[in-house]
């Protein structure tokens, strides 16, 4: 569908700069309106006398390239466009995505299908790393398959960015690898029922080495599961057979020597990459043991931080952090007692005061 019949059936589409100067002038005729189009022809003739019409911005700049930034009508449009009805980041997006297209290279090439910047995204990050998204198919750990279910830990971001298509998922967000590096610390699990074409997302954190001699340590990690919408929901909402969850709250059970988890099974280069985004790995964090006496332990380390890179084709808008080393103290106290048995020092020590100032009273009475 071209332009031309987009403007047949949108009308809105053929608002001009003078449609829109037009409705401040309240006469019948709009014959005012010449008066802001003078004002705004001298506008335009002072920004082009003022402006360098060679753009400074990177030539890599997909917005840039298509609407280069050397005059005010350009700048306008770019501004209204990027600014206030959509975004830089989906603008950008969408300047490489008809790039693609037209190259052949989407997958998905009928453009009335597309209902969402999500599924636009996706099409065009998966264009751009087609070769990774073949092999990414075969880079999962399955726990178990039938005609009906497939159960699986993603072990590499594209991977789950792959099978997390069409999820809200933080942990299938594309140019977020984060999110799936952190949540690859614990027990990371995706279920796929073929029979309703629906996805979950079964989650529950691991203890760090420094706590697995703690004895509550383990009843601080709740189960989770997540919808398609990754709205967090009770484990039976999902429909699913007894059988079914009970695979999946046997491979979550961390107190089992077989439970590990994901990023133990990744490949050397994705834990290399893991490292890049989140830093050293949990047993790698080999800080001396320090007591303090009540049961308090004190760990502490010193920490390189350094600047992550991209693996992927992934666009970073944010300025790089220049990250110092830092020392990171993690402090694990005693084991809470019940709360209605918890009474501090200072609520004590007011609890007696009153109670003697009530007495002080009573003795004051004739």
């Amino acid at each position: 569908m071209g332009i031309k019949r987009l403007k047949k059936e949108n009308e809105f589409l053929n608002m001009s700069i003078g449609d829109m100067l037009a409705k401040f002038d309240t006469s019948k005729t709009k014959k005012y309106s010449q008066f802001l189009v003078k004002m705004l022809n001298e506008r335009i003739e002072d920004w082009n006398k003022n402006n360098i019409l060679e753009s400074k911005t990177s030539r890599q700049d997909p917005i840039e390239k298509a609407i280069p930034s050397n005059s005010l009508e350009n700048n306008l449009v770019r501004t209204f466009i990027c600014d206030w009805l959509f975004s830089w980041g989906n603008m950008e997006r969408f300047v490489e995505f008809t790039e693609l297209m037209e190259k052949g290279l989407v997958k998905e090439n009928d453009i009335s299908k597309y209902d969402s910047w999500n599924m636009l995204e996706m099409q065009l990050f998966e264009a751009k790393n087609r070769e990774m998204f073949k092999k990414s198919k075969k880079e999962i750990h399955k726990i178990f398959e039938d005609e009906n279910y497939m159960i699986f830990k993603p072990l590499t971001y594209i991977a789950s960015c792959s099978y997390g298509y069409q999820t809200k998922w933080c942990t299938a967000m594309i140019n977020e690898p984060i999110y799936f590096y952190n949540h690859s610390r614990g027990i990371l699990i995706y279920l796929i029922d073929k029979k309703e074409n629906k996805k979950f997302a079964f989650y529950k954190s691991a203890p760090e080495p420094y706590e697995m001699d703690s004895e509550f340590s383990h009843e601080n990690y709740v189960f989770k599961t997540y919808n398609q919408e990754d709205k967090q929901i009770d484990t039976i909402q999902t429909g699913l057979p007894m059988n079914i969850l009970q695979i999946i709250m046997m491979e979550c059970d961390t107190k089992l020597p077989t439970t590990v988890p994901n990023y133990k099974l990744f490949s050397d280069d994705e834990k290399n990459i893991m490292r890049e985004y989140v830093g050293k790995l949990p047993e790698e964090y080999g800080a001396p043991r320090i007591k303090m006496g009540d049961g308090d332990v004190i760990m502490e380390e010193t920490v390189e931080m350094e600047e992550p890179t991209a693996i992927f084709t992934v666009e970073r808008r944010a300025p790089a952090l220049n990250l110092q080393p830092r020392t990171v103290r993690r402090i694990q106290e005693s084991p809470p007692q019940p709360h209605e048995y918890v009474i501090s020092e200072l609520t004590e020590e007011l609890t007696r005061r009153i109670n003697d100032l009530r007495n002080d009273s009573h003795n004051d009475l004739p």
